[in-house]
């Protein structure tokens, strides 16, 4: 009975986050200002993966301090989008999509992404 609930659980889980990804409006990661506070699939090319000691950095569009967006990945977290999506540095030049609600910090702005089920890597 447990293994049941278990995988009932799981099986609505990714069910949400399914329709959550579909319901989110996808944009050009160079029109993130636009949508400051608000929650959507944004996409651009990764110029740039920054490794900091606890956490990472996905720069989009541009290398910092240009960057359109930015998607930080906590090095908690991180493992999971490697074992999801293998080396993830080999993906700087590609298109990928970010799914969460943007923020504005410091002077740049950020998606914060904390499961590999909310990057999607289009032409994978």
């Amino acid at each position: 009975m447990g293994n049941k609930l278990a995988l009932m659980t799981g099986g609505l889980l990714l069910t949400a986050a399914v329709t959550a990804i579909a319901a989110e409006p996808q944009i050009d990661s160079a029109k993130a200002p636009l949508y400051i506070g608000k929650s959507v699939m944004a996409c651009g090319t990764v110029a740039e993966i920054n490794h900091m000691p606890n956490r990472h950095y996905i720069n989009f569009d541009k290398k910092n301090p240009n960057q359109s967006l930015t998607a930080l990945v906590w090095n908690k977290d991180y493992v999971w989008f490697e074992k999801r999506y293998g080396r993830m540095d080999s993906y700087v030049g590609k298109k990928m999509c970010v799914l969460g609600n943007i923020t504005s910090t410091q002077s740049y702005l950020q998606i914060n992404v904390t499961n590999p089920q909310f990057l999607r890597l289009p032409n994978r």
